[in-house]
């Protein structure tokens, strides 16, 4: 993935424009899907509905049909007529009854004008025909093989055959029928006869769509337990087999790949399956046109609601994206920067904090500019009011040496100690040392003013251990120590004591000297303090004070103005300074 792409992704822009089109289009989605659903379930329910309404309505039209035709069975037979024929066993009485049996059949026709003939077999295999030529080569015999009569499986009650050709006719052989059959018993119960009634091929079909014009479908077709009865449209291309494996509502694929729907009822009766079928775009027409629907109204919102979260996003990222640039342009050192926006939003808000940032940033290294360049005023100072130390150094040598050859083993000792001091004044230009050397230092100084003073001075050095290798500023101790002594312990003229602690806490380092001098009154002390907290720095820069204020200034301008002097004195007790510096350790310098 290219890195413009990358960037793009992690972009606020697309972040935003992706979280705002999840959050319309998402639930829009969903609402529609579940919105189309339920509709397609309501509709595919209705349309299921009116798909068996409409076999609901054939059933009965066939039921209608079939009991009309056991209308007229009856009035054949519920006359004397039948059951004399059905009993009759004699050729010449057989031809009577045939003019009888006519003036029946004449007046039941008007009941069931669509019959294609009517034949009535006794058990003596005499035949009445009606309504056709009957073939005399045709005996009972041969009727009763055909295949049409050999499907009826039981003649207790009446059946309806399937299609076929009429072999029994003179002059319409070819003509196809669907034969009424019923084994009917005389009054008495002991004599039977066969009846058939021949039905015209169009008549069921005619029959079916009868009355149910207003109810659109693709059409019906019937099929037995075998076969076809009433076969669909040969185009359709619909297997017997095929049709009959699936359910009723299944949809099927004819050869040429077009899907129908199908919908069963059996005929308690006949047993028949009537078939509606339809074809599913039709069907389905009112499902795919709401589907169509609703796909369009959430496309339209989708792109409504795209370009709804497109202005949006351009709206809240393009200030960020401006911001952007301008943090760049103050990361590459220009300060100059200043984001202009009317915005009263959170935005209008975070410009203000970066200008206000910007100023800040600023003044601030204004200020750090400021204090580096007293740091180092201050630093200047304390070493331009040093005497050259190698230049004394030097010297010391010598006199050392002249003292040991007059045997004056005390003032060599002293110039040893002076040696020593002035050593590791010089041994380092680093800024920092480690307590320890600074205390050590501070033992040297104070043993050589032990011995300078006329009255005994005694000093007590406690540091705690935790802290001998954490860092300090070098030369911080020492003016403190030279303060205690010539201005607390000297004008005395009774010796006195002085205590250096070094303790710690969490993250800070607290130097404690306390003498029993002459100590400090009220004003003054008020006025040192004044000086420590307001003035240090000018005192140090221009009045050339080395001793504690250069020691405060040098501190503030490290560590900054947490840290530094704190004094307190009472007169006649002594006075005791504290000095606060933080804790470091060697790898944090």
């Amino acid at each position: 993935m290219e890195v413009g792409t990358i960037k793009f992704i992690h972009s606020i822009f697309f972040k935003l424009l992706l979280a705002l089109l999840l959050l319309s289009i998402l639930p829009l989605c969903i609402v529609g899907w579940v919105t189309y659903s339920k509709a397609s379930e309501s509709i595919t329910e209705k349309l299921n509905i009116h798909a068996n309404y409409i076999l609901d309505q054939k059933i009965k039209i066939f039921d209608a049909l079939y009991k009309d035709l056991e209308r007229m069975e009856l009035g054949i037979t519920k006359g004397k007529t039948f059951s004399t024929f059905s009993k009759n066993q004699d050729f010449f009485e057989h031809q009577r009854l045939f003019l009888e049996l006519d003036k029946l059949f004449i007046s039941l026709e008007s009941l069931f004008p669509e019959t294609e003939g009517i034949t009535i077999i006794n058990e003596q295999d005499f035949i009445y025909n009606y309504g056709y030529s009957l073939n005399q080569k045709m005996k009972a015999k041969d009727i009763y093989e055909t295949s049409w009569f050999q499907s009826i499986q039981d003649f207790s009650h009446p059946q309806i055959t399937s299609i076929h050709t009429r072999e029994y006719s003179n002059f319409d052989k070819s003509n196809d029928v669907y034969s009424y059959i019923h084994k009917a018993w005389d009054h008495k119960l002991q004599n039977f006869s066969y009846i058939i009634i021949d039905l015209k091929s169009d008549m069921i079909s005619n029959i079916l769509n009868e009355n149910t014009q207003s109810i659109t479908s693709t059409g019906t077709f019937i099929y037995g337990s075998e076969n076809f009865i009433l076969p669909p449209d040969p185009s359709l291309g619909l297997s017997y087999q095929l049709v009959k494996e699936n359910d009723s509502a299944s949809t099927i694929t004819n050869k040429d790949g077009d899907k129908y729907i199908i919908f069963k009822q059996t005929h308690p009766i006949t047993k028949w399956t009537i078939v509606e079928y339809f074809e599913v775009n039709s069907f389905y027409k009112p499902i795919i046109e709401t589907k169509i629907i609703t796909f369009l109204i959430i496309f339209l919102i989708t792109l409504i609601c795209f370009f709804a979260a497109l202005f949006i996003s351009l709206k809240i990222s393009g200030p960020i994206k401006r911001l952007q640039k301008k943090i760049l342009e103050v990361e590459n050192g220009n300060l100059e920067q200043k984001f202009i926006t009317n915005s009263k939003d959170e935005i209008g808000a975070l410009a203000r904090g970066f200008n206000h940032m910007l100023f800040q940033i600023k003044k601030l290294i204004e200020s750090v500019a400021k204090e580096e360049k007293l740091k180092k005023e201050a630093e200047i100072t304390a070493l331009q009011l040093q005497i050259n130390p190698h230049f004394i150094y030097n010297t010391l040598e010598t006199i050392n040496s002249l003292a040991r050859k007059k045997k004056e083993y005390e003032i060599s000792h002293l110039i040893v100690l002076l040696g020593r001091l002035l050593r590791l004044s010089i041994s380092s230009f680093e800024e920092k040392v480690t307590i320890n050397q600074e205390i050590t230092y501070i033992d040297y100084y104070l043993k050589i003013q032990k011995a300078r003073l006329k009255e005994p001075l005694e000093y007590y050095i406690t540091i705690d251990p935790e802290i001998q290798d954490c860092m300090m500023i070098k030369w911080i101790l020492q003016p403190i120590v030279e303060n205690a002594i010539i201005h607390g312990i000297d004008p005395l003229h009774s010796g006195g004591k002085i205590y250096i602690n070094g303790t710690s806490t969490n993250d800070s380092i607290l130097f404690t000297i306390i003498d029993n001098g002459k100590g400090i009154d009220p004003i003054t002390l008020a006025q040192i303090q004044e000086k420590l907290k307001y003035n240090s720095a000018t005192l140090t820069k221009y009045k050339k004070r080395v001793g504690i204020y250069n020691v405060q200034t040098r501190i503030v301008a490290h560590h900054g103005e947490k840290y530094g002097i704190s004094i307190d004195s009472k007169v006649d007790e002594g006075t005791s300074v504290t000095i606060k510096i933080p804790k470091l350790e060697g790898d944090q310098v």
